[in-house]
């Protein structure tokens, strides 16, 4: 087996493995860890150990040589000044970020913007509410750096999963000061260490993955329907607008507009009367803000699940529409992989 495939989603850690001809061989998964109890919304902690155990096992039951990784985003953990934890894996789910005022703001260079699960956001809530890790907090990680830093000792990701944080210039992936050691990000992806005997590359962003691998045309909104939803367009460069600026492969950019409804939203409302209607307005309302395209892609595990009830959507928004089901970050990955971001 030549290349080791990890996706780390907020359902499921996937991987794989590619062969000399560069075939994916069979997909495995196990859950994501469940989120701790202890704390009440809008809190969502998730067990670092766990999360890192089963990515160490998964890495040494390979026989590949390379191991490529795409993490789910705007989660993020503290450590001291030796990189040991402070905190669990707060996720993306956290919305701790808006139990208070934003005493800062982001320049559009960031790419993102102020909203309750930001990480940057998040990190100034829990410096005040919890003293004793403001006084020892140095390190800032990204899932992404932190999962790198346990494989290679090196705290590095790719700029797609750092600017994410906030901490970041999304297109020169140049970090604030703030008082925090941050990540390395890097621009492209590359090597950054070992862990026995395999070579690691920087993680990428698991929605970035995702898009490179449903092998979207630049000239399509592309709908990515994971447990929440995105509806996307790819810019070659660096643009603002209403909607996310997120980094994407290149020099491109992905405008990005989130908190869209997607499997989990689907799964919770799935009996409730109008809500194909409610999705389809939903999304075109993500399409009017977005760069102009002529048609849709759309591209997530959520398709396998919702199948029926997505395609009324799609005939509700009376725009032309390409579903691509078995598309995922795996085999955006498998792109990366063969030196294909393109």
């Amino acid at each position: 087996m030549k290349n080791l495939l990890i996706d780390i989603g907020s359902t499921s850690v996937k991987w794989a493995e590619t062969s000399e001809r560069e075939n994916i061989v069979k997909v495995r998964k196990i859950p994501f860890p469940p989120k701790l109890c202890g704390k009440p919304s809008p809190f969502y902690e998730v067990s670092r150990e766990a999360i890192i155990s089963g990515v160490k096992e998964i890495v040494r039951a390979s026989s590949a040589r390379n191991v490529y990784i795409s993490t789910q985003m705007h989660g993020w953990l503290l450590g001291d000044g030796c990189g040991n934890a402070l905190t669990e894996y707060v996720s993306w789910r956290d919305k701790r970020g808006g139990l208070r005022p934003y005493a800062f703001s982001l320049a559009p260079e960031h790419g993102v913007g102020l909203k309750p699960n930001l990480p940057r956001a998040s990190v100034r809530v829990t410096e005040e509410l919890y003293p004793e890790i403001k006084e020892k907090a140095k390190v800032f990680f990204t899932l992404g750096s932190y999962v790198a830093f346990r494989l290679t000792g090196r705290n590095a990701t790719h700029i797609t999963d750092a600017a994410a944080s906030g901490f970041f210039n999304a297109v020169t992936a140049r970090p604030d000061s703030c008082g925090l050691k941050l990540p390395e990000a890097v621009l492209d992806v590359e090597q950054i260490g070992t862990y026995e005997g395999k070579r690691i590359f920087s993680p990428v962003g698991d929605q970035q993955a995702a898009i490179l691998g449903s092998g979207a045309k630049r000239g399509t909104y592309i709908l990515n329907l994971g447990t929440a939803a995105q509806m996307c367009a790819i810019n070659p460069s660096f643009i603002t607008g209403n909607f996310e600026s997120r980094p994407y492969f290149n020099g491109e950019t992905l405008c990005t507009v989130t908190n869209l409804g997607g499997g989990g939203y689907i799964s919770e409302h799935a009996s409730d009367e109008g809500l194909a209607e409610r999705l389809s307005e939903e999304y075109l309302e993500a399409i009017s803000r977005l760069p102009r395209r002529d048609c849709l892609t759309a591209t997530g595990g959520t398709l396998s699940y919702y199948g029926e009830l997505l395609a009324k959507v799609f005939a509700a928004m009376k725009i032309k529409t390409a579903v691509c089901e078995k598309a995922d970050a795996l085999e955006g990955l498998k792109k990366i992989s063969e030196g294909n971001c393109l």
